[in-house]
């Protein structure tokens, strides 16, 4: 079945989601997912709840980004064990590392993205990983090093109150939903030069390059090299003047 509601790119995504919830149909038992991301974790809750199927969501502590989801038949009562998922200490013996030096080095290992959830760092030394549960024997016998630096891994049952990513919300008025205008209204800067940074590849939507004339969705994340990321919360509709309304969150890489 095809949905208006997705791009065509993602038709596969919301297919795979589909399968998901007839598998929970016909057995009538839960489903977990891998780790999704925002956008992600937006099609197949949409897919889930449009069948009638109740869905849950966890990434291992209070405001993760990327999360789990848990598609159940009714809506049981679960827990936070149900998710599957372990939280890793890891802690450089000496120097220090960026989020992206630890997913390379996780990705060097051979595992998938869809099984790592938020890498927090805590400290510039340390960050508080979280995977699904049957790696963690693998990473505790594998994972030495990020980059050229020695590190520490421990498996940590409480992890500190991890504050979630603080996006500031905003509500955006744009002639036309495309990923150059929200870019230029959320970071407040010229179309002009909104579209400078598109074509120069420094705007990536939900990972991946994509046109300047790219819609933006709900769950959809713009990175925004320089500046930092918008999450694209809702579309509300449009004004009386005929501009679309859209509410996102700001994070800024820098004050």
């Amino acid at each position: 079945m095809e949905h208006g509601w997705v791009r065509a790119s993602e038709q596969p995504w919301v297919r795979r989601a589909s399968d998901w919830v007839r598998q929970v149909q016909d057995s009538y038992a839960p489903y977990l997912t891998d780790f999704l991301t925002p956008r992600e974790r937006y099609l197949a809750e949409s897919v889930a709840r449009g069948a009638g199927i109740h869905v849950e969501a966890f990434g291992g502590y209070d405001g993760a980004e990327r999360v789990r989801l848990l598609l159940l038949p009714e809506p049981w009562p679960v827990r936070p064990e149900d998710f599957e998922i372990q939280a890793l200490k890891v802690a450089a013996l000496q120097g220090a590392f960026a989020h992206g030096d630890v997913l390379g080095s996780l990705l060097g290992l051979g595992l998938k993205r869809a099984s790592v959830g938020d890498i927090a760092i805590s400290t510039p030394a340390q960050a508080y990983v979280f995977v699904a549960r049957p790696l963690v024997r693998y990473l505790q016998d594998a994972w030495a090093r990020v980059g050229r630096m020695p590190v520490l891994v421990q498996v940590v049952d409480e992890v500190p109150n991890l504050s979630p990513p603080p996006y500031e919300p905003k509500e955006i008025f744009v002639m036309s939903p495309r990923m150059d205008a929200v870019v230029a209204q959320a970071c407040r800067m010229s179309r002009k030069d909104a579209q400078s940074l598109v074509a120069s590849g420094r705007v990536e939507l939900n990972h991946a390059e994509a046109p300047a004339d790219a819609e933006v969705r709900p769950g959809d994340v713009l990175s925004v090299r320089g500046f930092g990321r918008v999450r694209v919360l809702e579309t509300v509709g449009q004004s009386k003047s005929g501009r679309w309304i859209v509410r996102v969150g700001v994070l800024r890489s820098r004050p």
